[in-house]
Order: structure tokens, then sequence, then C-alpha cells
């Protein structure tokens, strides 16, 4: 039974303060027992064809027919699905206008908003499931469709997985071969990281609005990983310092500086 990741984004340049990735992790047989109470959740009336957090919150879209009580009730159902199945939860978030002071600078893809916490939250996991759950096997990783940035940043995977078999051999064995992507309408625990990426950005965004945030005490047995990150000014300047750093010493080719720090670097 394979480990399987499944991740979506929120937020966005001109949409929000913060970007964010979110993935959920459980295992193959339980994410297929979870797809079909997930579907049995939203098949009750009002039927919802797909989930998006983002039209629950505003009762538009498939929930234009709901009250604000309705609303919650399914949302309250949802969760718990969630907390039944999912082992943890991993996130990458990073300060959109620190971002534009400093990593969207560089050369594309490396300046666009997607491509760091794409390649962190896979590594996070990676550490995650082999330091915190004793994880032995190649992991699957399936990230909600991007047809452009999605691409772009999967492009550098290979590189990636070559810096970690020379910085961390063992843990660079359950790396999976190539990131897959996935559309959320056939994908259900894509929905499923859709709601927890909404909840996280926005309440990040403006945490004086606790914007459902009691969705997530509906989820206490999804455990955060210890690598989830937020990069904001200061973090993200110290990757570029330490990137320069890296160049001077001649350690790694100048195309890859930043990306061996952000390995390198782990829980930092």
């Amino acid at each position: 039974m394979p480990v399987q990741a499944y991740v979506d984004d929120s937020g966005g340049k001109g949409q929000s303060k913060n970007f964010v990735l979110a993935g959920l992790v459980s295992n193959s047989e339980r994410w297929v027992e979870f797809s079909l109470e997930w579907r049995r959740c939203l098949d009750q009336y009002p039927r919802i064809e797909i989930f998006k957090m983002r039209e629950a919150a505003s009762l538009t879209g498939a929930f234009h027919r709901f009250t604000e009580e309705q609303r919650d009730s399914r949302l309250r159902k949802l969760a718990q699905i969630i907390n039944r199945y999912v082992e943890f939860a991993i996130w990458t978030m990073i300060d959109l206008e620190a971002h534009a002071r400093t990593w969207a600078k560089l050369t594309k893809p490396r300046s666009e908003v997607y491509f760091w916490p794409f390649h962190t939250l896979i590594l996070g996991t990676c550490f995650d499931l082999w330091e915190e759950c004793n994880w032995r096997e190649p992991f699957e990783i399936i990230f909600d469709e991007q047809l452009i940035f999605g691409e772009r940043a999967r492009r550098w995977y290979p590189l990636i997985r070559e810096l970690m078999r020379s910085t961390y051999p063992e843990e660079f064995t359950i790396l999976p071969l190539n990131p897959m992507f996935g559309k959320d309408d056939d994908r259900l625990p894509i929905q499923a990281a859709d709601l927890w990426a909404w909840c996280l950005r926005k309440n990040t965004d403006d945490p004086g609005a606790k914007s459902f945030e009691w969705l997530l005490e509906e989820m206490p047995n999804v455990s955060q990983s210890n690598y989830c990150n937020y990069y904001d000014l200061e973090r993200m300047s110290s990757v570029l310092e330490e990137s320069a750093r890296i160049a001077q010493g001649g350690q790694v080719p100048s195309e890859l500086m930043s990306i061996y720090e952000i390995i390198s670097s782990k829980k930092k």
C-alpha cells in the first residue's frame, strides 16, 4: 500500500497576501475508502458535484442553494471524513510581498510563486515520512493540475533528486520517481487538500477574521508535519545570501544554488 500525498494550492498575486501549497498524506487503501465516503457526503441533498472551499465560503457555485447552516453542517461532515482517513498534513506558504522583493528577481521558473513551494513540499514530505513514520518505500505525490507553472517546476525535479542523492542518500531512496498532476473532479483527495489550503491561507492573510477556523478543530487526528514552512522576507533573503556563499565556494552549479540551500536547511 503506497503512501500518497495529495496537494492543492490557494492564493496568488493580486488575490491574497500569501500563497500556499497544502498536502494531505495517507496510504492508498485509506484514500480509496476516503473517496467513497467523500463522494457519498457530496451526493447528499443539496448535491455538490465538485467541492471547492472558496465556493463554500461565499455560498456560490455548487453551494449557491445552501443556507449558512446547511453549508456548515456539510463542511463539518467533510472535515470529519478527513479526520478519519488522513495521517498528517504538510504545507509550504510564502509571503507574496516578500517574494516580489526577493525570489521574483531570479530567472524563470525560480521566480514563479509556485516553484519553491512545489519542491519544498515534496522534500518536506520525504523527510517527515523517513523520520517520523519510519517509511522506507517510495511515496507518490499528486498535485492539482497546473498546466503551466506545475510543468515548469516539475522539469527541475530530476535535478532535485540528484542533489538529494548526494546530500541525503538514504532519504533519497523514498522520493517519488516523478511528481504527478491530477484533476480534482476525479482525484477526490485533492478536494480535501483544497479545504486545508484555503483555510490555512485565509487565516494567515487575515488572522483576526478566524475564517472557518473551527473546521481545523474538527480534525484533531490530523497532525501537522514538522516540515511545514512559512517563508517571510527574512527567510527568503537568507536563502539568497546562503546561495551567494555557496556560489563563492564553488560547491554547486550556479543554477542550483538556491535549491541546494533549501535542501540543506531542512527544518531551518
